[in-house]
């Protein structure tokens, strides 16, 4: 009996194993066509959840008509990302032109930081950032959003399919669910698991515009070189908790170190980006949000590391808000809570602990 007992067991785990191994291959070789897929439905969700403000702005007592919300939504949308990707294809080329230049100041002002310290043997620093190509780096994250871009007819249509299939969603799901003793309850937990998504993509993209925005206000009174360039890396990298936060400052920390030689510059460069991401990333995101959605710096890790080598670097960009979502939805379970608190940052998750 117990040898049966085993064998299943063990039939069990190659089965998933191999579910498994099957899915990530099809996400892998079918990343041309999943890629656009996720970015429609996060516009979609993003397009919903502008709309539902503007739903609350009362022009003589009363809300604006839908269809007029949602071309709004749609204008706003499509006017922001036209403007950041044109502002980052006039900047790339010149940030690569002369990032050898910069690249080249590194070596000396690690030397400099060396004599201000006793080091009998100085940590090897200056090794490890002469393998580092700034310039392929900046190339790759343009040729990652270029190629987003050149997408943008397949994200379209992804977009236009899912509007026209969102009323047909909740009449969908009471056929499914016709019958159970549970329809109640599984159409309550799809509504919260809709506005927990909602908010939390609303409430990310809210935050890094305006981290985005602050930072190139700071970097441009300053001087720094390239501040626009700057500003809409840092939007991008906010969406990465922790790492994308010490990326966004690294870079412009870095260039204001090389760039000025006075001190004020340079600590008002680091400082101000600093408490930027401190003020807004601690304090204003988890009040708009409502509740706790970090996730585990180890789990952002191995998510990066998982959806990196799948997908490059449009998978690094898209792989904490996958992460972020999927732990909205396994919160929502009784069955798959537990993973959701695993893979939170602190065990802080929301949705209800008993629900059937």
């Amino acid at each position: 009996m117990n040898e049966q007992v085993t064998n299943s067991a063990l039939a069990r785990s190659f089965l998933w194993l191999g579910i498994t191994v099957t899915l990530f291959f099809i996400l892998h070789i079918g990343q041309k066509l999943i890629i656009p897929l996720i970015l429609a439905v996060f516009i979609w969700y993003l397009i919903n959840a502008l709309s539902f403000a503007i739903r609350k702005l009362k022009v003589r007592g009363k809300s604006l008509p839908a269809p007029f919300r949602y071309m709004a939504s749609v204008a706003i949308i499509v006017g922001i990302l036209s403007v950041f990707f044109n502002l980052i294809t006039q900047n790339v080329s010149a940030v690569v032109r002369v990032a050898p230049q910069y690249q080249a100041k590194i070596g000396p002002l690690i030397d400099k930081v060396y004599s201000w310290f006793p080091f009998d043997e100085p940590p090897p620093i200056r090794e490890f950032v002469g393998q580092f190509d700034f310039a392929n780096v900046v190339r790759d994250v343009a040729a990652a959003l270029g190629t987003l871009a050149g997408s943008a007819g397949l994200i379209s249509i992804y977009v236009i399919f899912l509007f026209l299939e969102q009323r047909s969603f909740s009449p969908k799901i009471k056929a499914i669910t016709a019958g159970n003793l549970h329809e109640s309850e599984v159409a309550k937990i799809i509504e919260e698991i809709d506005k927990d998504t909602r908010t939390y993509i609303g409430v990310k993209t809210f935050t890094s515009l305006t981290t985005g925005f602050v930072s190139w206000g700071i970097m441009a009174a300053v001087g720094l070189d390239f501040a626009t360039f700057w500003g809409m890396l840092i939007f991008f990298f906010n969406y990465i908790p922790t790492i994308g936060s010490i990326l966004a400052t690294a870079f412009p920390s870095l260039l204001a170190l090389i760039q000025f030689d006075s001190p004020l510059p340079i600590i008002s460069v680091i400082g101000g980006i600093t408490a930027t991401q401190m003020m807004i990333g601690s304090f204003l995101e988890p009040r708009l949000l409502g509740s706790s959605l970090n996730l585990s710096p180890l789990v952002i890790l191995l998510s990066l590391g998982l959806w990196g080598t799948l997908w490059g670097i449009p998978g690094m960009f898209l792989c904490v808000p996958i992460t972020v979502i999927a732990v909205i939805i396994l919160s929502h379970f009784p069955q798959t809570r537990p993973i959701a608190i695993l893979l939170s940052g602190d065990g802080n998750v929301k949705g209800p602990e008993n629900r059937f």
